[in-house]
């Protein structure tokens, strides 16, 4: 896998940060880089009158999930994981996979309808394994799915949470994107309440969450837990009209762009992939068909802070307004095979690595990720 390397910037000018000559932007005193490597650093112009709070590119983890996991560890419940497939390097949080080891885990892939048709369902399925034994997270069983009109294994979940659950709660967790009420009511419409119980809204308690609970058996339920966060996505940092706009609600259809050594690939007012080094390289943009993407050449900063003020490619956030409000990250492809770089809510590029060189320009605290291929299938 390449190595994803953090570009060190000014928290407070957006300035690339560099210790060799004073006269030019960004200046950093070198020991300062010796002391804190990979810290939160300003430039010297900056430092007299500016602090600020790094954000975490890890979505942050809610004390009361804490309180609920530990609940449903000790009752030995099984856990549904709902994972979103558009935004699946995303939808993880350390902590909680922590927490998992050892329980039950049935995960569901969902929104399977916004790949593109001819995806191969086998590969997304080992796509996703290899991706859980990465993270080191052990699973009981990957069922794909998606809901609405292109609803896919719905049965097959249902099945498999009826198998796995018996004699046990089942708890559905997973992103507030990840689509786990659809899940759910696909769940409900399959199923029969054969108790004389109601289903209810439910206080887990010690914490402030709410869900559903539906009655399984006279003994056991299954729980509908509220989502986790997702504000290591871009979908989390910007407003609602601007989420309608970045999150697909179709299939994605490729848009194929070339790129050369100084060009780079813009999109919209949320992100920049910028080609530093490497041979002529083909990528192909997997994304909403709202956003706006082209090729350009040249200063990208300048570009950036250009198409902040002036809206050249839509769409924009208020959130987002000013280079400064931008991290950098260095990442080369020392792979050969087809690879995937994404963007936490906004999508992904695949390409055939080369010994490239990029540098991806987004709003701070969102997710960068490489990884093979999700949709190598795909001519």
């Amino acid at each position: 896998m390449g190595e994803l390397n953090r570009v060190q910037k000014c928290y407070h000018c957006g300035a690339v940060l560099q210790s060799e000559d004073p006269n030019k932007e960004g200046f950093i005193t070198p020991n300062i880089f010796a002391q804190f490597p990979g810290g939160l650093l300003l430039c010297n112009n900056c430092y007299k009158n500016e602090k600020f709070s790094n954000t975490p590119r890890e979505a942050t983890f809610n004390k009361d999930y804490t309180t609920l996991l530990n609940e449903i560890k000790s009752k030995n419940a099984l856990v549904v994981y709902t994972i979103d497939l558009f935004s699946f390097e995303g939808s993880f949080i350390s902590k909680i996979t922590s927490m998992l080891e050892g329980m039950d885990v049935l995960v569901v892939a969902n929104k399977r309808d916004l790949l593109p048709k001819e995806c191969n369902d086998e590969s997304l399925k080992e796509y996703v394994a290899h991706r859980l034994r990465l993270i080191k997270l052990s699973v009981l069983d990957v069922v794909i799915t998606s809901t609405g009109k292109d609803a896919r294994n719905l049965d097959e979940m249902y099945s498999k949470i009826t198998k796995y659950s018996k004699g046990k709660d089942v708890y559905f967790i997973g992103a507030s994107t990840s689509g786990k009420s659809a899940l759910i009511s696909a769940f409900l419409k399959l199923y029969t309440n054969t108790t004389n119980k109601m289903i209810v809204t439910h206080n887990f308690a010690n914490t402030n969450l709410r869900g559903f609970r539906i009655p399984l058996t006279n003994t056991t339920y299954l729980y509908e837990t509220p989502g986790t966060a997702i504000d290591n996505t871009l979908v989390g940092k910007v407003e609602r009209v601007i989420q309608n706009q970045i999150l697909p609600r179709k299939e994605i259809k490729a848009k194929k762009f070339v790129l050369t050594k100084g060009t780079f690939l813009a999109s919209g007012g949320l992100a920049v992939l910028e080609m530093v080094s490497g041979p002529k390289t083909v990528v192909k943009l997997y994304g909403s068909d709202k956003v706006e993407s082209k090729v350009k050449k040249g200063d990208v900063e300048k570009f950036i802070a250009l198409n902040l003020k002036k809206s050249l490619l839509k769409p924009h956030s208020d959130n987002v307004t000013d280079i400064k409000d931008f991290d950098a990250y260095d990442l080369e492809i020392k792979e050969t095979d087809e690879r995937d770089i994404g963007i936490a809510g906004l999508g992904w590029v695949h390409l055939e690595g080369n010994n490239q060189l990029f540098r991806i320009h987004v709003p701070k605290g969102v997710y960068v990720y490489t990884t093979r291929s999700k949709v190598k299938d795909v001519k």
